[in-house]
């Protein structure tokens, strides 16, 4: 990436699960891209120049997923592996994707790309498709949260202009979003509910009998969680951050949390081409 004169190269820099973080990356790419004269574009931080995208880049995004009132982990992980005082005063704005609400997870993403020398210009969060909760529950209770918000397109268009009034301007040092004031409310739900809903990965299995072998999940899991045996796929508890990639893209339904819920509908990747062209009609 080359930054120009007159406005720095912007990195979007997202991970995503089942792919509802991916949608809203690539939109935001492209509303930025028609709003900023320098290079702007939105990379998995998977793909292979992620890192070196991160460190060229004059501005960076980041947008990720709230998963259990914190960054997804896979992007904490790559937050912190941020060249130590590599940041060089940028700026970097924060778009978190979020079923019910995002607790301090972008303050949490702030405090650590301040660690690496970046300094926070932006806090911002859209609720999402929901992952795991319709994965527990039957879709006829939760169907809300299988879209996004009702003014999803014009919140992100709000947040591109935003994010390109901030871009070409010096970070001076930034500020840490301020803790949520429903925080200390949100302590008995964290203990009762969010601190054990997390060992649901290990209930997680792949049904024999509409397995079909194809090892689609083994290919998409970013943590190496599902692995052949004889007998057929064992799915690895402790390596699993739940983002249930495999669960929501598996082309036979076989892989579930929950056997009773088997047929709960997925968020596909078909899905997600639905909710993104309906997006751009509306920006």
């Amino acid at each position: 990436m080359k930054a120009t004169d007159s406005q720095p190269s912007i990195a979007i820099l997202y991970f995503s699960g089942a792919g509802g973080t991916k949608l809203v990356a690539e939109l935001l790419g492209g509303l930025l891209a028609a709003r900023v004269p320098g290079d702007c574009r939105a990379c998995s931080i998977h793909e292979a120049g992620a890192m070196e995208a991160a460190e060229k880049a004059g501005f960076l995004v980041f947008c990720y997923p709230t998963y259990f009132l914190k960054p997804a982990p896979a992007m904490a992980e790559f937050m912190a592996s941020l060249p130590e005082g590599g940041g060089g005063g940028r700026g970097a704005a924060l778009l978190t994707t979020y079923e019910l609400y995002t607790g301090n997870s972008n303050r949490y993403a702030a405090k650590l790309l301040a660690g690496r020398g970046v300094a926070p210009a932006g806090s911002f969060g859209v609720r999402a498709p929901g992952t795991d909760v319709t994965c527990v529950l039957p879709d006829w209770l939760c169907g809300w949260l299988y879209r996004f918000e009702d003014r999803f397109p014009e919140k992100l268009a709000e947040i591109a202009r935003r994010i390109s009034a901030k871009a070409g301007l010096p970070s001076n040092g930034g500020k840490i979003p301020a803790p949520k004031w429903y925080t200390p409310l949100s302590w008995p739900l964290q203990v009762l509910i969010l601190d054990g809903f997390i060992h649901w990965k290990y209930r997680m299995r792949a049904l024999p009998e509409r397995c079909n072998g194809c090892g689609l999940c083994i290919q998409a899991c970013h943590r190496g969680s599902w692995r052949r045996a004889e007998g057929g796929l064992v799915h690895d508890g402790d390596s699993c951050d739940l983002c249930l990639r495999c669960l929501h893209h598996c082309p036979g339904k076989a892989i579930v949390l929950k056997e009773g819920l088997k047929d709960n509908r997925r968020l596909d990747q078909a899905s997600y081409r639905r909710l993104m062209q309906e997006t751009k009609e509306r920006l």
